[in-house]
């Protein structure tokens, strides 16, 4: 007759959340209850149901576990731009859509909008997980989307003009006051067809202001 096996030859469920999303959700958890500064690797180790040892192991510190969390939203944003390809107008307009649609979904999203209400919390305390924000979030989306800039004007989609310049324009027209009045939490989160919109007309405008100079036969034209 067969035995049930007992919980110490039991293999580990195949459904069960693997160790580093359960640290990355307890951080979560953790900063949210007790802030960035207070948390401590203990107390996230313990909701995570690991050892410090192998929190260690998989971040190397706190901030390690923040910046995983934080590079996690920046990928997603930038994932439009990594595969964009800028052979004409159209094409720069369809990837600054797809970018801006995404960037202002993950930027809206109640996680994202939590992390940034926590820094802006504690920078009177400790700049640390500002920086963090700035390094691991900003920064990242920032060159990415001064590559693609700086791709379109190589292709002459677009005038000449500083690509860092160029590219604060666009996150400026779509993000307007969004952001600040969501963190007051004046405003509700934007949904689909309203980010849509914001990123179509972020892209008209940024395309009208710097649009190539383009010669009665049509081709690009360099001034």
């Amino acid at each position: 007759m067969a035995t049930r096996p007992t919980s110490k030859a039991r293999p580990e469920a195949a459904d069960e959340t693997p160790p580093r999303e359960r640290i990355l959700e307890a951080a979560f958890a953790a900063f949210m209850k007790s802030g960035y500064a207070e948390a401590s690797t203990l107390e996230i180790a313990t909701r995570a149901r690991v050892s410090k040892r192998e929190l260690y192991a998989e971040f190397g510190s706190k901030s390690g576990i923040l910046r995983a969390l934080i590079a996690a939203t920046a990928a997603r944003m930038q994932l439009p731009l990594a595969t964009a390809e800028i052979h004409d107008r159209d094409d720069l307009a369809a990837a600054l859509v797809r970018y801006g649609t995404t960037a202002l979904g993950e930027l809206t999203s109640p996680p994202v909008l939590a992390i940034n209400r926590l820094a802006v919390a504690e920078a009177g305390r400790s700049s640390e997980m500002g920086g963090i924000l700035e390094d691991t979030g900003r920064e990242p989306n920032r060159k990415a989307l001064i590559d693609l800039v700086t791709k379109a004007q190589a292709a002459g989609v677009l005038g000449p003009g500083e690509p860092g310049v160029i590219a604060g324009a666009f996150f400026s027209l779509l993000m307007g006051d969004l952001m600040y009045r969501l963190l007051l939490g004046v405003v509700p989160r934007p949904g689909p067809k309203e980010i849509k919109k914001r990123a179509q007309a972020a892209t008209q405008l940024v395309l009208a202001l710097h649009a190539a100079d383009v010669s009665a036969a049509g081709s690009p034209r360099r001034s």
